[in-house]
Formats: structure tokens, sequence, C-alpha cells
């Protein structure tokens, strides 16, 4: 089981109301309105055991795995029972090309890998989800290789699911994404180990992209790009929280990029985020609270970051509406973003915060509290009004307003530093 961080502070209700000494109130983020509980394994429909070993991972079968792993997630496809990978004896690896899985779980047991061949490298992803109830669980691992293969397949890629689980599994060396959630409703990772390291381009952890009520949860993520993001590539995203989990050497807990559409009522709360990898690596951009839309028509709003606990990063605060360009031109609307409870040791020589809305008339409404940071550099902050309680962070800078209001809440302890 990955670790689940430790910090000491405080617990807000769901609906709790920021109260401030101005006209107004901003309702904290909720999050996924599903009740979310530890998942538990399928029924198994279908056993195979495992004809290779590990060993062979860097030169794998010609002869492999595909067809009959492929044949048994048919055989099960819209029951939610489990095609599940098990060891026969030393033998403790499954050698595939791509997998669909549609309405029922694939499950790798203790000690198992499913690697990736060279064959599925030029296609898409190595495991395509679609439908509902389908699951991809553990204790075993997903091996993508992608420190071997050519190509920029994704690891996991899911589309237009209905409750779709991840849970106790390592998702290893993805080439690219390690998971991607597009379309649907109803997501839940839970107890996730993403093993890619820091130095793998555009290999994020989890993106969560148009889709509604998601929950990431007690994760460890090493990845070379986004630990966690919020997309809208082509629907709006809602109704998602990511609680307790760790990210290493990542870009950090993400919204966007975002050209289009609408991000509401997202709830980030008790994660932390180390610089570097578990090898110490140092991440390529070292973010931590990350708020970054390109300069077009569009919406993020009801965005709440909890008690997050950062380490060795250097870009420790952004919102950033420049983050590239948008044909049609535009200007984004970013409002109720609430940061309440942050705490930064050791950032890297240079560190600072951003705020920056696009201009006047479409500021950052942003509201910082309890914010305990060891460097407090600004950087290019305009076009932003920002509310203010114990934090020693000060937005400054053209078209920027500050003022304060009141709320409950501390700085983290943040234990696990």
């Amino acid at each position: 089981m990955s670790k689940i961080p430790s910090i000491s502070t405080y617990v807000l209700p769901a609906a709790f109301l920021l109260i401030h000494s101005i006209a107004g109130a901003q309702t904290l983020a909720t999050g996924d309105s599903r009740t979310v509980t530890q998942p538990s394994l399928p029924t198994v429909c279908q056993t195979l055991t495992a004809q290779f070993t590990t060993a062979s991972r860097a030169s794998p079968p010609t002869s492999d795995d595909t067809s009959r792993i492929q044949a048994a997630l048919t055989s099960c496809a819209g029951t939610g029972h489990s095609v599940v990978l098990a060891a026969s004896g030393s033998n403790n690896a499954f050698y595939s090309d791509s997998l669909t899985v549609s309405g029922e779980g694939l499950v790798i047991d203790s000690g198992v890998t499913l690697e990736g061949n060279n064959s599925y490298s030029s296609n898409a992803q190595l495991i395509d989800v679609t439908g509902t109830n389908s699951s991809i669980m553990g204790p075993g691992t997903i091996d993508g290789r992608g420190d071997i293969i050519t190509g920029t397949p994704r690891l996991v890629q899911a589309t237009n699911i209905s409750n779709f689980i991840v849970y106790n599994v390592t998702l290893a060396q993805a080439a690219h994404p390690n998971l991607y959630v597009q379309g649907g409703s109803g997501f839940t990772a839970w107890d996730v180990s993403i093993r890619t390291p820091a130095t793998r381009a555009n290999a994020d952890g989890i993106d969560i992209d148009s889709l509604t009520n998601a929950t990431v949860y007690g994760s460890s993520i090493e990845a070379g790009d986004d630990g966690v993001a919020m997309k809208t590539n082509s629907a709006n995203v809602s109704n998602v929280t990511i609680s307790a989990n760790s990210l290493y050497g990542t870009h950090g807990l993400s919204i966007g990029s975002i050209g289009a559409n609408t991000v509401s009522n997202i709830l980030f709360e008790n994660n932390y985020v180390y610089g570097v990898d578990l090898d110490g690596n140092a991440s390529t951009d070292a973010n931590a609270i990350n708020v970054k839309t390109d300069p077009c028509t569009l919406t993020v709003k009801q965005v709440s970051y909890i008690n997050t606990c950062i380490t060795q990063a250097k870009h420790l605060i952004i919102m950033n509406t420049d983050y590239a360009s948008c044909s049609a031109g535009g200007s984004p609307t970013v409002s109720d973003i609430v940061v309440n409870g942050v705490y930064s040791t050791d950032s890297l020589s240079g560190a600072y915060t951003e705020i920056a809305g696009q201009n006047a008339s479409y500021p950052v409404q942003a509201y910082l509290a309890n914010v305990s940071l060891d460097a407090t550099a600004q950087s290019s902050d305009k076009y932003a009004t920002v509310y203010l309680d114990n934090s020693n962070d000060t937005p400054s800078g053209t078209g920027v307003t500050t003022s304060s209001f009141t709320t409950s809440g501390s700085v983290p302890s943040c234990s696990n530093f």
C-alpha cells in the first residue's frame, strides 16, 4: 500500500463558506459528488497463468500473450467481473500488444507484471478502456517499457467510461501519460502507484479530461509531467476530488492546460508535492499549485487547494492565463480560486509565485489563507483581485489589488517532511 500523507491541521465541512470582510462569500469546492470508499476486487471471471518472466523485459518473446489475454477479456466483457493474470511457479510476466477492456476488470496478481511488448509502441495506448464498471487492479504492475521502446503510446487510455476504477496497482515506465481518462462519469483511482521518472517528457501521472465525478485518493505519483491534471479537450470537467496523494518530480497539481470549456468544483486536499522523483531526479518544471490556461474564452471556477505541503519546488503557486496561444482569441474567466493551508520548504533558488490575469476586465480572483512559503518572491503578477488572510505571499503588480478576509484553518505542519 502507498503511504497516505499525514497532515496535522483542520478538517473543513463540505459546504464550508469562506467569510471575508468585503461583500459576498466564496464557497469551498466540494469535489466528487459520489460517496467514494475503498474498492474491492471484482468476482473472477477467468484466470490466466504466466508463461514468461520479467527477465525477458529487455528483449521480449516474439510469441506473446496478446491473443489469449484479449480472448479472456472479450469473453468477460460487460460483466464487471475480472480476468486475473497470475504467476505460475517462477513465471511471473505476461507480454502483450494493445488490449481492450470494456465493462470487465483486469487484475494483475501479486508479483506479476504485464509488459507492453515492442509492437504496441506504434499504437495509441497499451490498454484501451471503455464501458461501464471497467476496472484495472493489482497489486501487480503494468510496465509500459517507456525506457526501451520508441514511440509515445499512453499506458492506459479510458474513454467515455462509467464507474471506472483503478485500484492498488503499479503503473510503470509509461512512454507518454500513464493514466488518461476522457469523457464519461465516475472515475476512481485509489492507492495507485505511478513510477515513471521525472526525466520522461510528457509522461503525465493522471489526466482527468472532460468528465464529471472523479476521485484520486491515497496514491503515490512519480511522473515526468503533470502529477494530476484537469483538462477540457472535448467537454467540461467538474466535481473532482484529489486527496491524500504524494507527487514526486512532477509538474504539480494542475488545472490545464485549458483552451476551451469550463473547469468547476475541483478540490485538492491534503496533498504532498516533492520537486524531485524517487531517484532524486529534479522535475523539469518544478510546479506545485498550478493553474494554467490558454488566453481563450473559457472558465475556471471554484477550485480549492486545501492543505498542500511543498518541498524542493520552484513555482510554488502559479495562476497563469497566458500558458499557450489561442488562435480564436478571447479571455479566460478565472475565479473562486481558494488556496487555504500551504507550507513550503527547501524551495529551489529563484523560487516564486505568480498570479496573472488577462486584462483589467478579466482579472484572476484568488483567495490566499494560511500560507507560509520559504520563498516569497513574485514574478509577473498582473490583473488580479486577491484576498489575504495569514499569508506571507502578497501579490503585487499592474492591475493587482489585495484585500483582507477572514477564514478558518491554519498552516499545515507537513509532518512527512
